[in-house]
């Protein structure tokens, strides 16, 4: 790729998003995603067209932009980006940070300095206050002096902690005072030295996290004395680990996960109830949290979202799991600490698959083919299946009738047949990787899971647009309703999409909710599709784009990659926005092909 000079980040962006699109996108979208005008989209689009030489981008009136040219060419276009157009809402947050006990500043002045308008700070400045009231921080306006910050210092450093994680340009050490940075491998090797000398060791993302908390608790007290305070913190750690370490609180989250695997049962007739591994590294993890949480060491090595859509699964059972525990320990459970526990749910199913005793089952292969087609089958199951299959006879269909007073448990057939109390997995003569699947997911759980392509779950008829409601169950229940009344679910799963809601927000970010049903029946695969008419406040952000699935869990072979094929389409703010301006059913539909 050539370039005459270099790309800005806001310009790289734009080359990204129209990359990564199958669709044109709009000015409209392509600014709603990077958070600028779309005149200021119009003067990049022509800049990126004058600096770079093999590909171009193209503008269709009423359409959108398309990247054109060499797009191959394309690889870290993100690398190139090396000036202009910070992350304006990390660099507000950093600066009212820094103001903690100390000062005060105008935001007039914080807009000279940025080179922006007064009207975009004080619009940058609610997204601001939003995060910072997730910390339970304020922001306080002192008449005539400016903008300071307030609340618990406790909060502030968990705050500084997981932003730095989310934001390219704050760092940690931006809140270190002078003597701290001078003396970190001191004070560092000081918390070790201490610990070592109580025999407490932590993972390596834990220490870090201790190291970092007490650094920024040093450098917001102005604290010199750092001794005296890494012997308070270690001792009151052991106090909090002696006071929560012990028989009777073990017993009490025992019995809550214990109410967790019978809850779980009912719900989804999965039964963990004899896996005590599970039951001991769940309960020795939610010890350790609640120890953890109390003393603000953060162990939030694992992004949420990244769990929430590649295991699913695992994350929707969790969420059951935050339910119950945080009834019975009076603790809070965020979406982060969710995920972990995701992670031991999705343990104890990989055991519970692989761990079984699995008995031998008998089938028969019905097979219109001939005799070198159904043998080449015969031949792969057993191959595949060699100590947990076994192929009793390959026969005709027209000989199906006599199948009824064979033992079998199951037949595998080339051809459409029913025979009465045995289940039938449909095959091709050629028995392809997704058919091996479906008959493994057989052997395992005795149930039929079918592949779904997701174009075939989208209907018009669940394709709603311009929706205009006051919160987020409205359109829960007004698109639940819908399923209801064209017999897609029943009244017990429509229900349950807003119980589900309530446990735990389905928005995934991008403007994008996805919300479904924890228990009921489903009569038929189906995900509705709700673009609201503006962007609604569903809890943690805006949403403007609702995916609502309808799915057999049961019986989908492959509900973690539909899941994951699904976000793909929608991982972008552009993408999402272009969808619900354009509002035609047959753009979004095209999107799945």
């Amino acid at each position: 790729m050539i370039l005459k000079s270099t790309l800005n980040k806001r310009q790289s962006k734009i080359i990204n998003i129209l990359k990564n699109s199958k669709q044109p996108i709009s000015s409209k979208a392509l600014a709603e995603d990077i958070g600028c005008s779309t005149k200021t989209i119009q003067l990049e689009v022509k800049n990126i067209n004058s600096i770079m030489d093999n590909i171009k981008i193209e503008s269709s009136r009423g359409v959108g932009y398309n990247l054109v040219g060499d797009i191959s060419s394309i690889k870290n276009i993100k690398d190139e980006s090396i000036r202009d157009d910070f992350d304006r809402i990390g660099y507000i947050l950093k600066k009212i940070i820094l103001l903690y006990n100390r000062d005060t500043l105008k935001i007039e002045n914080l807009a000279d300095e940025m080179y922006v308008s007064l009207s975009t700070i004080k619009n940058d400045l609610k997204e601001v206050k939003k995060i910072l009231k997730t910390y339970n921080l304020i922001i306080i306006s002192k008449h005539k002096l400016g903008i300071s910050i307030d609340g618990d210092k406790n909060n502030l450093i968990r705050c500084i902690i997981e932003i730095s994680l989310k934001y390219e340009d704050i760092h940690i050490e931006d809140f270190f005072i002078e003597f701290v940075s001078l003396n970190i491998i001191s004070i560092r090797n000081e918390i070790l030295n201490k610990l070592e000398n109580e025999s407490i060791i932590f993972t390596d993302y834990e220490f870090n996290n201790i190291f970092n908390y007490i650094l920024l608790y040093l450098s917001l007290e102005k604290q010199m004395d750092y001794n005296d305070y890494i012997d308070k913190y270690i001792n009151h750690y052991k106090e909090q680990v002696k006071n929560k370490n012990n028989e009777s609180t073990k017993n009490k989250v025992l019995d809550s996960i214990d109410k967790f695997i019978r809850n779980l049962k009912l719900a989804t007739s999965i039964d963990l109830s004899a896996d005590e591994v599970f039951k001991d590294y769940l309960c020795k993890h939610i010890i350790s949290f609640c120890i953890k949480n109390d003393l603000n060491i953060n162990n939030q090595s694992i992004i949420s979202n990244d769990i929430k859509i590649k295991y699913p699964f695992a994350f929707e059972l969790a969420t059951i799991a935050k339910t119950t525990l945080e009834e019975d320990l009076n603790i809070e459970i965020d979406e982060s600490e969710v995920a972990n526990i995701a992670i031991h749910i999705g343990g104890a199913l990989q055991r519970s698959s692989s761990n079984e005793n699995h008995k031998v089952l008998k089938t028969i292969i019905v097979c219109a083919s001939g005799i070198g087609t159904s043998m080449l089958i015969k031949a792969k199951l057993e191959a595949k299946f060699e100590k947990r299959l076994e192929v009793l006879k390959v026969i005709p269909s027209y000989l199906i009738h006599y199948v009824g007073i064979m033992d079998v448990d199951f037949i595998i057939a080339t051809v459409p047949v029913e025979v009465k109390n045995i289940p039938v997995i449909k095959i091709s003569p050629f028995l392809d990787d997704k058919e091996v699947n479906i008959i493994e997911k057989f052997l395992d759980t005795g149930n039929i899971y079918y592949n779904v392509n997701l174009s075939d779950i989208f209907s018009q008829d669940l394709f709603f647009i311009d929706l205009d409601f006051d919160n987020k169950y409205d359109v829960i229940s007004y698109m639940s309703d819908k399923l209801l009344e064209n017999n897609y679910i029943d009244e017990e799963m429509k229900n349950s999409y807003i119980e589900r809601e309530k446990i735990a927000t389905t928005e995934i970010g991008n403007m994008v909710a996805i919300p479904h049903g924890a228990h009921g029946k489903v009569f038929k695969n189906a995900i509705a599709i709700g673009i609201l008419k503006s962007s609604m406040n569903w809890e943690v952000g805006q949403v403007r784009l609702v995916v609502m699935l309808s799915l057999q869990k049961e019986s989908i072979l492959n509900y973690e990659d539909l899941f994951s094929n699904i976000y793909k389409r929608i991982d972008s703010i552009a993408k999402v926005i272009s969808i619900c301006e354009s509002k035609r059913y047959e753009k979004f539909i095209s999107m799945f092909k």
